[in-house]
């Protein structure tokens, strides 16, 4: 797909200098970029996730734990 891709001078200053140096057009460094923050994206969703059902473990862990110390004697009794 063809587009054009408007910087500021700065900017486009800063891709040229990073394509010459990788010795790749632009368009190769720009594709490269955002390929890289997909993925970088991509890390940051699945450690959300990682850390969500880490708390969904958590919190079901401390409501047995409280369910535990509420019915410690019925429990204490069903198992004579």
């Amino acid at each position: 797909m063809a587009m054009t891709l408007r910087l500021d001078p700065s900017d486009e200053e800063l891709l040229r200098s990073v394509a010459e140096r990788e010795k790749r057009t632009m368009t190769d460094v720009v594709a490269i970029s955002v390929r890289e923050h997909a993925a970088r994206l991509d890390a940051a969703d699945e450690d959300a996730s990682l850390a969500v059902r880490a708390e969904r473990r958590a919190a079901w862990r401390r409501s047995i734990d409280e369910s535990m110390e509420r019915n410690a004697d019925l429990l204490e009794r069903l198992s004579r």
